[in-house]
């Protein structure tokens, strides 16, 4: 096992971190790392998903918005060890995008029709459409995703749906979404799996649909529900097959998905603090002369690099053409944990700044865009988003260490 990256890809690293430091400028509007909290914090921010959009075109033009792709859809069939070099690169950078496609793509080069790709390949490969909204959470169907109950009803050439999903930002123009076609058959069978329209071209919601708000624990618009009433679907929009959508949502294992991103992340943010604390006095003295602070600092740093190397570790795996189930729970489980402990440890450290929001006008300037405050509180949710810690427990415990369910 050799995690060292080839020369050509410390190559790119090197030309990624340059690039974006010359081309990105957040303007203020969580600046460093805080560019990855600041649309959530302000769901409303059009002018930064502009300038987002902007950037997410010139990495369209440098070639490496589609490297993962295949080469038969337009990309250049960049290796697992590639792809994370990049990512990792461009995030510790500050890049607020890296990779197009998302989970829609990958699932409509294996699952899509004729149809579907022609539309949406180019689009998504263009950066026309960065961003698709996810239907499959529901209020009682989250870790136990199979258990959806939004249902839908053929009609003629149409899906008649009605239900609710959550968990998500609905302000895309389509929607990729898991709707239960078949009650009758197990959990995992008798789902559907459609890519629809949420918008006209107005931008308008067609009708039957609502959208509904969702404040965080700090008061902000985080998320969505939307409610579906008598929703009209076309049929050709299944991706996949009729009553096997599940299987087809499943289709991303070959792309990148180490979490590669969240220790390149926590890095930068650690970064930022240090100096921030080597710059600041409090009470006449830096955080960084208390030697407990310290010994913090480098116990938390050497926990990233932990998990880093699990990240590693998955990639290894995925570019070997083995498939890291629990590994890539081990990530997600350590991942999260360390993330809630560096934004709390740090806010604690801030001390009565450690209270203070975004919107807080002050004499100096906190790390992390200002985000680093409100990350102790928001990052609560991300051992529950995405597959729970217990959930995550389970798979290494039973798929890890051969325990009995």
């Amino acid at each position: 096992m050799d995690f060292r990256f080839s020369p050509e890809d410390e190559k790119l690293r090197e030309e990624a971190i340059e690039f974006t430091r010359r081309e990105w400028d957040a303007k203020g509007m969580g600046d460093g790392q805080g560019i990855y909290y600041a649309l959530s914090w302000d769901h409303e921010n059009h002018e930064l998903e502009s300038m987002m959009n902007g950037f997410e075109k010139k990495l369209v033009d440098k070639g490496w918005w589609t490297m993962h792709w295949p080469t038969e859809y337009g990309g250049r069939g960049a290796g697992i060890e590639t792809q994370m070099a990049y990512r990792e690169a461009m995030v510790y950078a500050g890049a607020p995008a890296t990779l197009g496609g998302g989970l829609v793509a990958p699932v409509l080069m294996v699952h899509g029709t004729d149809e579907q790709k022609e539309y949406f390949l180019p689009r998504i490969a263009n950066a026309d459409i960065s961003y698709i909204s996810q239907g499959f959470s529901e209020p009682d169907s989250g870790s136990d995703l199979a258990s959806m109950q939004t249902r839908a009803v053929r009609d003629g050439d149409d899906y008649v749906i009605n239900g609710q999903k959550i968990w998500s930002t609905y302000k895309a123009e389509f929607i990729h979404i898991l709707v239960r076609t078949d009650p009758e058959q197990p959990k995992h069978r008798g789902i559907t799996y459609l890519l629809a329209r949420l918008k006209d071209e107005d931008g308008n919601y067609l009708p039957g649909i609502k959208v509904n708000a969702i404040p965080d624990a700090l008061g902000r618009h985080r998320w969505d529900e939307v409610f579906f009433e008598d929703w009209r679907v076309p049929s050709n929009n299944i991706i996949g097959e009729e009553n096997r959508g599940w299987y087809a949502a499943m289709t991303t294992l070959s792309f990148e998905r180490s979490n590669i991103e969240g220790p390149a992340m926590l890095i930068r943010v650690m970064e930022d603090f240090i100096e921030y604390a080597k710059n600041v006095r409090q009470h006449g003295e830096s955080p960084l002369d208390n030697p407990v602070v310290r010994h913090q600092i480098a116990n938390l740093r050497l926990e990233i690099e932990a998990m880093r190397m699990l990240s590693y570790r998955v990639g290894w795996m995925q570019s070997q053409g083995e498939i890291p189930v629990r590994e890539a729970s081990m990530t997600k489980f350590w991942g999260d944990e360390i993330t809630q402990k560096v934004y709390r440890y740090f806010s604690h450290v801030l001390g009565e700044y450690g209270l203070v929001l975004p919107t807080t006008e002050l004499p100096l300037k906190l790390p992390v865009g200002g985000f680093l405050n409100s990350n102790a509180v928001s990052t609560i949710g991300i051992s529950i988003a995405g597959g729970t810690t217990e959930v995550q427990k389970n798979i290494i415990a039973q798929r890890g260490l051969g325990l009995p369910r």
